[in-house]
């Protein structure tokens, strides 16, 4: 059953009431109400059914209702329970709403205001968290992050870790007494002064290096390995942004390396526990209120791949551009507006199996498999469902059979990201760059999970491995290694799929096609019931069926030609046999489907395309032999491009 978001204000007993919650997850709302008081807005109470449910059915969103504004959630025959109610929330009504984000239950409720460092605090607690612990204990940590948020992050984790911060383009006390030729070129820019920086640095001081790729010369490197005057090994934190790489040397000075991309589903701490979204926790009360049916959930989908900072930037248009109560479409349109702008490389999906005609058979196997990916099937607990979870798919077939949209139907049913790669994009001329590519995309998609990693050409990375010692083969054999590095890497808690399509299935390597790693589909021509799916699809999706029912109705043609006489006449003639217009279309529909025998989707496809495009340019009156004769060009086409191949 699909959980049921529930807004609810439990005053000072939210965090306390969220674990009874989590812990009595068999009982009834309306029970739970008996122990928890709670206030619900006006819009948002729960119904005689609601109440009903169990509490393991519901997610709460946790807010804050103004005492004026509020209505019980009690039955209207239990006096006790609402009187309960309204002296508590008496008792509450001299209670300041919480606004901050300062301490471990921040952001339980919407803030009117969130500042950048709140925002950054709210998403990325536990990764700072953890910095902060591994400095404490004098470790040198790398982490990589966004450019924009190194600013952000070094002052907190540092404060937190009880160490004063010296940034790497700092002038020491050193160098201002006396060194004015070192101080010059310090001023000029680069990291001149770092040997002086690293010589005076003291054990309570961390050197902040904001662009590590900026130090990744020789003797900058070499610097980095000295010791202080007193004999210790400095401390160091360094920013790296993952578009970006540095040498070996460089990176194992650092004892610990942190990732942090993208903003988390859930915070960190609590994965698998039934908590609020990190998108819920970072939105104002003024954001929130544009939403006329808000959705946590659909939000992540339409934001991943996003950080903190840039989301909160993303939301602030919203709120500036969108009107209270709209519908969450037209807030996802603008926000897919904004991502552009942005560069996100995080694709979300709006194509559903309907879209796709016939093929049944391979519906049902793929439904099958993102059952098992979404928990769906309750029968079965996470340790069976875990070695029965593919890894993912290779759709194979002829060109134009629709691979690429079966990839995307299934990143939307399983309201997961997708990440649409062509595997020539993944290969570099640099050596370790094209496996280093790969490994981003994996961060990427394991941070923004449940995802879809589709490789478009998947043959073009994962063609069979060669004994050669030519570079070619050695890059070639890299690569599929750090692939099946990476899918076997996969925890059972990470729901990514990957998926690739290929017209070569034969030179994909063998150890890719293994029942436990990229299990075969084949997507071949469609048969005549698919061919007549199609065609319907596309004869709506290009107004063809609005083009006839508006032709019967009009008393004059658009022309006098014969063509258009000779239509209008049979259409007439059939109606007066019972075959209403409708019928008239799905014969015609039957026609195309069982004269195109052997075409493949683009191309039942392209006979509508140019069907509607010349009916707007040229006039062209979309007769039963106008569609004949595109059948008999499409065959034309078709024979010729095989003598040339022959």
């Amino acid at each position: 059953m699909k959980k049921i978001i529930i807004e609810i204000d439990l005053g000072e007993r939210s965090i306390e009431g969220r674990q009874f919650k989590r812990e009595q997850d068999e009982m009834s709302l309306r029970d739970f109400l008996e122990v928890f008081p709670a206030r619900f807005p006006e819009d948002a109470v729960p119904d005689k059914k609601t109440l009903d449910l169990p509490l393991k059915n519901l997610v709460f969103q946790p807010i804050t209702v103004p005492e004026n504004d509020s209505t019980t959630s009690n039955n209207p025959g239990s006096g006790r329970l609402r009187s309960t109610l309204e002296d508590l929330w008496q008792s509450d009504q001299n209670e300041p709403p919480e606004s901050q984000c300062d301490d471990a239950t921040c952001c339980t409720t919407i803030p009117e205001q969130l500042s950048d460092n709140e925002a950054v605090r709210c998403a990325y607690r536990e990764e700072m968290d953890s910095i902060s612990d591994y400095l404490r204990h004098g470790l040198s940590v790398l982490v990589s992050c966004d450019k924009m948020l190194t600013e952000y992050l070094y002052e907190l984790v540092c404060h937190q870790a009880g160490k004063k911060p010296v940034l790497d383009a700092a002038r020491p006390e050193e160098m201002r007494s006396g060194l004015s030729g070192e101080l010059d070129r310090a001023m000029q820019g680069g990291y001149s002064n770092l040997p002086v920086l690293l010589r005076n640095l003291k054990t309570d001081e961390v050197l902040v290096l904001r662009s590590l790729d900026l130090v990744d010369e020789g003797a900058t490197i070499e610097t980095l390995y000295e010791r202080t005057t007193d004999g210790e090994k400095p401390q160091l934190l360094a920013f790296l942004d993952p578009s970006l790489e540095v040498k070996k040397v460089l990176s194992d000075r650092f004892a610990v390396h942190i990732q942090i991309n993208g903003l988390p589903r859930y915070p960190t701490s609590e994965k698998g526990e039934s908590k609020e979204f990190t998108v819920s926790r970072l939105l104002t009360q003024r954001e929130r209120k544009r939403f006329a049916d808000y959705d946590p959930e659909s939000l992540f989908k339409n934001v991943s791949g996003l950080n903190a900072l840039q989301f909160r930037n993303a939301m602030r248009y919203v709120g500036a551009k969108v009107a209270p109560q709209s519908p969450s479409k037209d807030i996802y349109r603008e926000i897919r507006e904004f991502k552009i702008t942005s560069g996100s490389e995080v694709e979300v999906p709006d194509t559903t199996f309907a879209d796709i005609g016939g093929y049944d058979h391979i519906k049902r196997q793929l439904k099958h498999a993102i059952a098992l990916i979404a928990g769906d099937i309750k029968s079965l607990d996470d340790e069976q469902r875990g070695k029965l979870l593919p890894r993912g798919f290779i759709f194979h077939g002829p060109p134009g059979t629709g691979k690429t949209l079966f990839a995307k139907a299934v990143a939307n049913e399983l309201n997961a990201t997708i990440q649409m790669i062509s595997g020539p994009e993944i290969m570099d001329k640099y050596v370790g760059q094209s496996e280093n590519n790969l490994r981003q995309l994996f961060a990427t998609a394991r941070r923004n999970a449940p995802a879809v990693i589709f490789f478009d050409e998947f043959d073009s990375i994962a063609s069979q491995r060669s004994v050669y010692a030519d570079g070619g083969a050695r890059a070639n054999n890299a690569v599929v290694a750090q692939l099946l590095t990476e899918m076997d890497g996969f925890r059972r808690d990470q729901a990514v799929l990957v998926i690739g399509t290929s017209n070569r299935i034969d030179i994909i390597d063998e150890a890719l096609l293994r029942p436990s790693r990229l299990r075969p589909v084949e997507i071949g021509l469609p048969d005549l019931e698919a061919r007549r799916q199609v065609a319907m699809i596309h004869a709506r999706s290009f107004a063809i069926d609005s083009y006839f029912k508006e032709f019967i109705i009009n008393e004059t043609t658009p022309d006098e030609s014969d063509e258009s006489n000779e239509l209008r006449s049979l259409m007439l003639k059939l109606e007066k046999e019972g075959v209403d217009t409708q019928g008239f279309i799905t014969s015609l529909i039957d026609l195309v489907a069982i004269h195109s025998e052997g075409f493949n989707n683009d191309e039942i496809r392209a006979i509508f395309q140019e069907a509607s495009l010349e009916h707007h340019l040229e006039g062209k009156n979309l007769s039963p032999r106008y569609f004949g004769s595109k059948l008999a060009a499409l065959k034309k086409r078709r024979q010729e491009r095989r003598h040339v191949h022959l």
